[in-house]
């Protein structure tokens, strides 16, 4: 039996916790509620093993929860101020709360009835990182409506309310692939939403709508419950769109309101992690909590999540399924065109059953099975989502935050195990440039402008591309010899920026050529006026291989011309221009015969040539994590970092440029009492432990080890870990 949850008082926030917190977890969510409260960035250390991920997951989504609730009440206080003073009957008729009659609602009534063991209760916003916590008797929470207390009788409504929603699940549920297509007039709300999805670069054909309103407008919630329970309750924000009998429509459409006016929103939850693989042990931490059926997503890549049986076995995932996307074969990707039958949170654990926590595998499975594209659908449920999850390259790369469509501003940036966050944010900040990518790239924009299509923009972007690579060419007669058929030049940042000056390219051109790549990757482009309404017409855009190019190189660019900190970055740059050799297959050209024909047998294979071929490169690599954060820091609600390993504190701080006001280093949860630190000699057979490279070879030096080894796994309970020096000791 799992033991029962506890519940504290952090701050004047609710926190669930699965079990009774260690010291070292109470101080953790005591500086991230801290944080949280007051929009400040929090650098916290805890050693491995002390459950950091757990407390990291509570106390954030129990803030988010107090700060939906906190919406709801706000947005129900400014209807009533709106109503008009009534008569004092009508006070009074309006004192008493009317029942929800909602289909999903009158269930949750009817489930709660027999209310669950509560979880303790304990109150930590004087002491929270005291050793001894006095439980405390728990007021009860939940107030039963009229309907609980008198439920020998249901209203005519309620009953024909759930025929009608059995009928409409029922139908939901059957697969919907051979049944005809139904015509429907669309609204203007199903017009502006459809049109929604096309801006944000999302076509999704055969799109039913459903009858029920997809996008809830309220703030997600879910039921609080005790991990002792063995039965997941549903949550409630995969409720239907609530009737006009309902009276929490009116408060979900009061804060729906306030947030369109520009008001104060409850801020997602962006969870980022080293790996791909670490994921799944998050989401297995969150299974755990009373938070499981909140409304979340996992952003990866197509390698991980592509079911197509075409792509998914390509070397290059990312081409081919722009490629369908795009039909330039005349074929199309059935799975993208799927996407809608899992694109919402309703759908998704309502329907399809991932009422909990999920994970890639999951999603995986269930795009199979429904025929859906994995990858598209966790996009779209990321609109919908309370907390979304990825590893942190996603957060700190300014490209794959653009393509992903990620929106930091104002939101929660968690990043656990970031002790080796600074390589990650070098890393986003840096590009390496092919020079035959840049003469591909040249060569395009000159095609463009030739066949005059929009020649006003393409022309100063081919210009760019001759200056850079003339400059390239000249350069090469200033590398020295670095090795073996290996030469560079390295530049620093500023130097660079003068070189650039006299090119052309200034901070007032490169902001004009930003304009004019964002305006040639635009694939529709306005005409005039027919009718009163405006006739667009589609144009040809650049390859995706030549924006991705620009695109990065301009990113670059734009750290090193950034105007608000003056061009201080460009000194934390380095250029490189660097000249190596590589082996390529080339394949022999077609040679006439005497005729002057050329002949192909059927049967010929045609051999490819091993060709040495000159290899020429552009870098530029940034030497301070300090860059990618600089766009952070000031847009986002709350920066955490969490890890095992972050002392010392202030120059981890100082590389990153960012002002962490709470700091923690927590105490470890294992007392000093259980620890022996020693050196044994000799093993069990007396002889003496020489791990030198002439003993480690030998059979009895392995057999004495193993032995001592063995000895230690029969007394030591719960596993053991050993460290070897090296893989060939570990062979």
């Amino acid at each position: 039996m799992a033991p029962p949850s506890v519940q504290y008082t952090i701050g004047g926030v609710k926190i669930t916790f699965p079990c009774k917190a260690y010291p070292s977890q109470l101080a953790m969510m005591n500086s991230i509620i801290r944080g949280l409260n007051n929009g400040q960035h929090c650098l916290l250390e805890s050693p491995t093993g002390s459950g950091k991920s757990l407390a990291l997951l509570c106390s954030t989504l129990g803030w988010q929860q107090a700060q939906y609730a906190k919406s709801q009440e706000e947005g129900s206080l400014a209807k009533d101020k709106s109503q008009p003073e009534k008569n004092c009957g009508e006070c009074k008729k309006s004192d008493i709360p009317s029942p929800c009659r909602c289909v999903c609602h009158s269930k949750a009534c009817r489930s709660t009835a027999v209310t669950p063991p509560k979880a303790d209760v304990v109150d930590l916003t004087l002491s929270p990182c005291k050793d001894k916590v006095e439980l405390q008797t728990p007021a009860p929470e939940h107030v039963p409506l009229p309907e609980e207390s008198q439920p020998s009788k249901k209203s005519l409504a309620s009953r024909l309310s759930e025929k009608f929603q059995s009928l409409l699940g029922s139908d939901q549920q059957k697969d919907d692939d051979f049944q005809p297509d139904r015509k429907r007039l669309r609204t203007a709300e199903h017009t502006s939403r459809k049109r929604q999805r096309l801006e944000q670069g999302v076509v999704f054909i055969d799109d039913d709508e459903p009858e029920h309103g997809d996008e809830h407008s309220g703030p997600p919630s879910w039921t609080v419950k005790p991990s002792s329970q063995s039965a997941a309750l549903s949550s409630s924000c995969c409720s239907p769109e609530p009737c006009i009998l309902c009276p929490c429509a009116s408060t979900k459409e009061a804060v729906k309101d306030k947030a369109k006016d520009g008001k104060k929103k409850v801020p997602k939850i962006f969870f980022g992690t080293r790996t791909h693989k670490q994921i799944t042990q998050i989401a297995h931490e969150l299974k755990r909590t009373v938070y499981s059926g909140v409304p979340m997503t996992i952003l990866s890549s197509r390698n991980q999540t592509c079911v197509h049986p075409e792509v998914a076995p390509h070397s290059n995932r990312n081409e081919r399924c722009r490629d369908l996307l795009e039909a330039k074969d005349g074929k199309s990707c059935r799975y993208y065109h799927g996407v809608q039958k899992m694109r919402d949170q309703c759908s998704l654990q309502r329907v399809h059953g991932l009422s909990e926590a999920w994970d890639i595998e999951d999603i995986v499975a269930l795009g199979k099975r429904l025929r859906s594209c994995p990858y598209y659908a966790a996009r779209e449920l990321m609109q919908e989502a309370s907390i979304v999850f990825c590893p942190y390259n996603y957060l700190l790369d300014p490209m794959i935050r653009e393509s992903m469509e990620i929106d930091l501003t104002g939101q929660i940036v968690l990043l656990d195990e970031a002790h080796n966050i600074e390589d990650c944010a070098r890393e986003s900040s840096s590009f390496n440039l092919d020079h035959s990518s840049l003469l591909a790239c040249r060569d395009e924009l000159d095609g463009m402008v030739n066949i005059n299509i929009r020649r006003s923009q393409h022309e100063p972007l081919r210009n760019f591309c001759y200056s850079l690579i003339n400059w390239i060419q000249e350069s090469q007669g200033l590398m020295s010899e670095r090795g073996y058929e290996t030469s560079s030049k390295v530049w620093n940042g500023k130097d660079v920026l003068g070189i650039f000056h006299n090119l052309g390219i200034t901070a007032d051109t490169f902001g004009l050529l930003k304009k004019n790549l964002a305006a040639v990757l635009e694939k529709e482009e306005r005409v005039g006026l027919v009718n009163g309404k405006e006739d667009m017409v589609q144009l040809p855009t650049i390859s995706s291989a030549s924006s991705i190019v620009l695109k990065n190189l301009f990113m670059v660019l734009g750290f090193m011309f950034s105007s608000e900190d003056n061009c201080s970055f460009a000194e934390d740059y380095r250029v490189a221009l660097q000249k190596s050799y590589a082996w390529t297959n080339q394949v022999p050209a077609d040679v006439p015969d005497a005729h002057g024909f050329f002949v192909r047998p059927r049967q010929r294979q045609r051999l490819s040539a091993r060709v040495k071929a000159e290899v020429l490169t552009l870098s530029f690599w940034c030497l301070n994590p300090a860059v990618a954060f600089s766009d952070l820091r000031k847009s986002v609600h709350s920066i955490v970092l969490t890890s095992g390993t972050l002392s010392p504190m202030g120059s981890f701080s100082s590389e990153l440029g960012v002002k962490f006001t709470i700091q923690l280093e927590a105490n470890h949860v294992i007392n000093k009492s259980q620890v022996w630190v020693g050196t044994i000699g000799s093993g069990p057979q007396g002889r003496k432990l020489l791990a030198t490279f002439q003993h480690t070879e030998t059979y009895a030096f392995q057999d004495e080890v193993g032995e001592l080894l063995l000895n230690v796994c029969q007394v030591v309970a719960k596993g053991v870990l050993c460290f070897l020096p090296s893989y060939k000791v570990n062979m």
